[in-house]
């Protein structure tokens, strides 16, 4: 019973990072002045990496830094090593959120090396909206040139782009890193 009690007391604490499904770019341009900032610090075991986010996606700014601030980017994973072309990592299959981001597709924003860019679904996405959590750090600019306005590119590594490559070269099989990476983010002070 005592086991019970404290895992609803755990469940009961965890905050909602969900947005409604049905007005995503109403409610997060709703709460936009609660989320100015710019600048993210990642950390992980094989070092520290800035993220600095563009201002022309305002709605997956919004969101990322929510999330940041939110703590839900505490103690995840850069889970998968597409080769040739980045690390992606944040929420998993598994961790889904209930909504997905609007697509946001400036011209001037491109995947290119050093860019970070949100995953999407596929599978009845029509739109291309991004997931809320994914996201993908792209080292390499001819390999990712084919994802220009696939996938919403909406900041960039502005410090620590030598910790990604570090990443990347870590030892995987199938796209997964044998050692996943743990990192969490935070707002840079």
């Amino acid at each position: 019973m005592r086991y019970l009690i404290i895992c609803f007391f755990f469940l009961a604490c965890k905050p909602n990072y969900n947005v409604d499904p049905s007005q995503v770019e109403k409610d997060l341009k709703a709460i936009a002045k609660q989320y100015p900032e710019t600048k993210i610090i990642g950390e992980s075991r094989l070092g520290n990496f800035e993220i600095t986010l563009a201002n022309e996606t305002p709605l997956h700014r919004i969101n990322f830094v929510r999330l940041v601030k939110m703590g839900y980017f505490t103690d995840r994973y850069f889970y998968r090593n597409v080769y040739e072309i980045g690390m992606q990592g944040g929420g998993e299959f598994n961790d889904r959120l209930a909504y997905l981001v609007p697509a946001e597709y400036p011209g001037h924003l491109k995947p290119e090396r050093g860019t970070i860019a949100m995953a999407r679904y596929d599978e009845g996405n029509p739109k291309k909206s991004s997931s809320p959590t994914e996201f993908f750090i792209i080292t390499n600019t001819e390999q990712a040139a084919r994802f220009y306005k696939q996938y919403v590119v909406f900041g960039k590594i502005t410090k620590g782009l030598a910790v990604i490559d570090s990443m990347q070269k870590q030892r995987s099989f199938d796209e997964k890193p044998v050692i996943p990476v743990k990192f969490s983010l935070k707002l840079a002070k």
